[in-house]
């Protein structure tokens, strides 16, 4: 029976540096050795697990499903070794964590993410709702903050509630001025002239639910935008009204450029959704995650 070569602590270093930078030439310059000896490093590691572990493609090279399931443990395993000074620090790579989501929960929760996991290089992709749930089997982020959640997703992803957050009516003071007394009636908001939220559908452009308590033909949609943030500087500056996340709307709220329009009966919050892909996401990574997203919806 012919024994398995010998697992090398370089080969593992080897291989998560070409998953962090997506190729064998870039984590031959990280690592200050040759194209030819990455190569060998994985040659290595796959007889050693005997399957394939990485792909070579037009963009580059991604794991294998079976690399995907593999990749994780060893880079447990490496913050372990750290952890008791087997691995020197400047021979363990960081760990990389890609979380998306809409605009305004990036802006606020990366940075408490990125304070829970000092050793985790963190990267932020603002993306909409409605496109986390198209690109979530694609492997292109390893944790999502999805408002609402997604369902049908894939085996491999977790999701756990982390809270919730109020979506609220807005406008500018003046705006607000002219429309008292409130709280308004629902049909006092019926007649206003709202913001919508949009998103390009092919060759046309889709309406996307904002949760208000009027539907889109029960209002007047004068304008449509792409991101919350436009929309809310937009309303900031003209006589308009936005259905939106309060969290969205915090600076402009703190300085006054808009308030709250409180409505009779509407009290609408959105449950926010930590989802993570369990065969890239440590899950030390994961509750730190889920605990930074928890004290910021907390505290907002």
């Amino acid at each position: 029976m012919t024994a398995l070569p010998e697992l090398r602590l370089a080969d593992l270093l080897t291989l998560l540096a070409v998953q962090r930078t997506g190729s064998i030439s870039g984590a031959a310059r990280e690592l200050r050795v040759t194209p030819s000896q990455v190569s060998k490093a994985i040659a290595r590691l796959e007889r050693h697990f005997g399957v394939r572990l990485l792909s070579r493609g037009a963009r580059g090279v991604a794991p294998t499903a079976a690399g995907r399931q593999v990749l994780p443990r060893i880079a447990n395993a490496i913050e372990e070794l750290r952890a008791t000074n087997c691995v020197r620090e400047d021979q363990a790579p960081a760990l990389e964590l890609t979380v998306a989501g809409p605009s305004y929960l990036v802006a606020h929760i990366l940075p408490a993410i990125a304070a829970g996991l000092p050793r985790v290089r963190v990267r932020g992709l603002e993306v909409a709702p409605a496109y986390m749930r198209a690109y979530v089997a694609e492997n292109v982020f390893d944790i999502a903050l999805v408002p609402g959640g997604i369902e049908n997703r894939p085996a491999a992803w977790t999701s756990e509630q982390v809270g919730s957050f109020r979506v609220v009516l807005l406008a500018r003071p003046a705006l607000a001025k002219q429309l008292e007394p409130l709280p308004l009636t629902t049909d006092r908001v019926r007649p206003l002239p709202f913001i919508g939220p949009t998103k390009t559908g092919g060759d046309r452009f889709v309406a996307l639910n904002d949760n208000c308590p009027l539907s889109w033909e029960e209002r007047w949609i004068a304008h449509e935008v792409q991101t919350i943030g436009a929309a809310l500087e937009f309303a900031s500056q003209t006589d308009h009204v936005v259905f939106g996340p309060a969290l969205a709307a915090g600076r402009l709220l703190a300085t006054g450029a808009l308030v709250e329009l409180p409505v009779v009966g509407w009290d609408v919050r959105e449950p926010l959704h930590v989802l993570c892909n369990g065969d890239r996401v440590l899950s030390r990574v994961r509750t730190a995650v889920i605990r930074a997203s928890h004290e910021i919806l907390e505290s907002a």
